[in-house]
C-alpha cells in the first residue's frame, strides 16, 4: 500500500528545493558563500536528494508488474536515480556556483523527473 500523503510531502519538498535552485541560479554567484543564502544551497540539494530517496521507495508500490503504469514508473525511477547522482556530484564540490546549479536545472532528465512527479501527483494519485 502506498502512502499518498508521504509521496505528496516528498514532491512538495522537491518543489521547494527546486524553487530555491532556480533562484540561486539566477543570482550569478561565483562563490557559494557570497551573500546570506549561499550556504543554503547545500541544504536544499540535500533536501531534494533525500525526498527523491523517498519517492524511489514508493514508486514500486504505484504499479504492479506488467501493469499499465510499469513503463512510466520505470522511466520515473531511472530519472530519479540520475537526478540523485546530479545532486551528489554538486554536493561533492568545494564550491557550488550559480552556473553549476543553472546547468543542473537545465538538464532534460531533471525536467523530465519534475514533470513526472507533477503527473504522478495529479493523475496517478488522484
Amino acid at each position: 500500500m502506498t502512502n499518498i500523503t508521504e509521496i505528496r510531502k516528498n514532491i512538495e519538498l522537491i518543489e521547494e528545493a527546486y524553487e530555491f535552485m532556480l533562484a540561486y541560479a539566477a543570482q550569478g554567484r561565483a562563490d557559494e558563500g557570497a551573500g546570506p543564502d549561499g550556504a543554503h544551497i547545500r541544504t536544499f540539494l540535500t533536501q531534494f536528494s533525500d525526498a527523491t530517496d523517498g519517492i524511489i521507495e514508493d514508486l514500486d508500490k504505484l504499479s504492479e508488474p506488467n501493469g499499465t503504469m510499469e513503463t512510466f514508473i520505470n522511466s520515473a525511477k531511472s530519472d530519479a536515480e540520475t537526478v540523485k547522482s546530479v545532486m551528489a556530484i554538486m554536493l561533492q564540490k568545494k564550491n557550488i556556483s550559480s552556473e553549476m546549479v543553472d546547468n543542473a536545472n537545465g538538464l532534460i532528465t531533471v525536467r523530465s523527473y519534475l514533470t513526472a512527479l507533477f503527473f504522478i501527483d495529479k493523475a496517478v494519485l488522484d
